[in-house]
């Protein structure tokens, strides 16, 4: 009997030990997420760069973190409304490029004609990081990068071929800022989401776009005629996750997913700056009419919104720190 019972304590000494094991080192549970772009077509590199990404992370975290890519339009969120779904918790991660109605801040690196360079844009971009990262902590949104577009330039299916053929034009745009700067040049802004350009195009509800060659001019090619290379803006794309899905993931899952996040990003970027160039000669080749504007079409324009970029910051106070510092760091 004596030694059954010892058996029997030796037993289940063992169970506790086994216990104490389970709970000092638990099993890492596999996590299933969902992303939401904007981006409507599979074929254009910004879409075909999120998809990598996506693989990648599966890959480096060893099936521990699998994401599913949901294109614009296939699942009822607006392409204004990514950041909130995120927030939510709709989808665990988005591709944000509409995101200035939530967070105000991110406008300044989008001012019309502000940034005339990508190497200014990438200045100015690593200052205001700080203050989208905070404004998207707020709403318990992580953000972990971005990338960004080749020049944002103006395309019609009417003659565009200078300032004044914008007159009463409508074209799509996808910011408060873009739009301001349609209605300065006398044409009509109106906001769409990626998915829903084409249609509007074809319908006549817009005549043209603001947009890259390597984002959807060329997607885009069958719709349009004219392409007026004045370089609106630079647009970055924000990778956002949801605060509580990213804190689950634990330290050595997250390193690895911003690992992957840093290098992707940095590869769309490249890729669609390296194909923009390639992608208008091809179009010109097609027989759409590509019109440079003149130095003195670009002065014009700058003149007409210089005084803008003050008063955007005037009728936004939280946004005027992170303004100044950029204004002062590229010398604007």
């Amino acid at each position: 009997m004596v030694k059954v019972e010892a058996s029997l304590r030796a037993i289940g000494a063992a169970c506790l030990l086994a216990a104490a094991a389970l709970v000092a080192q638990p099993a890492t549970a596999k996590e299933r997420w969902r992303a939401y772009t904007y981006n409507a077509v599979s074929t254009v590199t910004a879409a075909k760069g999120l998809k990598a990404m996506l693989d990648d992370i599966q890959k480096e975290t060893g099936g521990e973190l699998t994401i599913r890519l949901n294109l614009g339009g296939t699942i009822p969120i607006s392409a204004t409304n990514i950041t909130q779904a995120v927030a939510d918790n709709i989808v665990q991660m988005g591709d944000d490029a509409f995101f200035l109605g939530s967070v105000p801040v991110g406008g300044v690196v989008r001012l019309p004609l502000f940034l005339r360079t990508r190497a200014q844009f990438e200045r100015a971009w690593s200052i205001e990081e700080k203050y989208l990262k905070a404004e998207y902590a707020k709403k318990n949104i992580t953000l972990l990068g971005r990338y960004i577009f080749p020049e944002n330039v103006f395309w019609s299916k009417n003659k565009l071929t200078s300032l004044a053929d914008m007159s009463g034009q409508k074209i799509r745009v996808i910011s408060p800022e873009q739009a301001e700067f349609v209605k300065l040049l006398g044409g009509i802004p109106v906001t769409l989401g990626t998915s829903e350009v084409a249609a509007a195009i074809d319908r006549g509800v817009v005549d043209g776009v603001l947009t890259a060659s390597s984002g959807y001019g060329y997607v885009w090619r069958d719709l349009l005629s004219y392409s007026y290379r004045l370089n609106v803006s630079y647009i970055d794309s924000l990778i956002l996750v949801n605060s509580d899905a990213w804190q689950a993931l634990g330290p050595a899952t997250q390193a690895k997913v911003q690992a992957v996040v840093d290098a992707h990003t940095r590869r769309i970027t490249e890729a669609m700056a390296k194909e923009d160039a390639e992608l208008t000669r091809k179009l010109a080749a097609g027989g759409m009419v590509i019109t440079e504007p003149s130095a003195a079409e670009l002065a014009e324009a700058e003149k007409r919104i210089t005084p803008y970029w003050t008063q955007w910051g005037e009728e936004r106070p939280s946004v005027k720190p992170a303004l100044q510092e950029v204004r002062k760091a590229v010398g604007r």
